[in-house]
């Protein structure tokens, strides 16, 4: 393997360790629950589920999930267990 290889190798494993260098702006994710798969979309700070506890709360346990899960890397997120 050539050393510049080698250095980015590094440096990746350096960047991983430091989560908070990443911001989510915009994604979509398949989320399988344990009634059904749902679309939940983050895009410019808003959360949407294609659930129903969603379109009538306008949170739900898949939205609560990938704001744990994800922590510091969504805007305005904190570093959470």
């Amino acid at each position: 393997m050539d050393s510049g290889l080698i250095s980015k190798i590094y440096k990746a494993k350096r960047y991983a360790q430091e989560p908070d260098r990443v911001t989510f702006v915009k994604f979509e994710v398949m989320f399988k629950g344990d009634h059904d798969t749902y679309t939940v979309t983050f895009d410019q700070g808003q959360w949407h589920c294609s659930c129903r506890f969603f379109s009538m709360r306008g949170t739900c346990s898949h939205t609560m999930a990938l704001e744990k899960i994800l922590g510091i890397m969504l805007p305005g997120g904190k570093n959470e267990p």
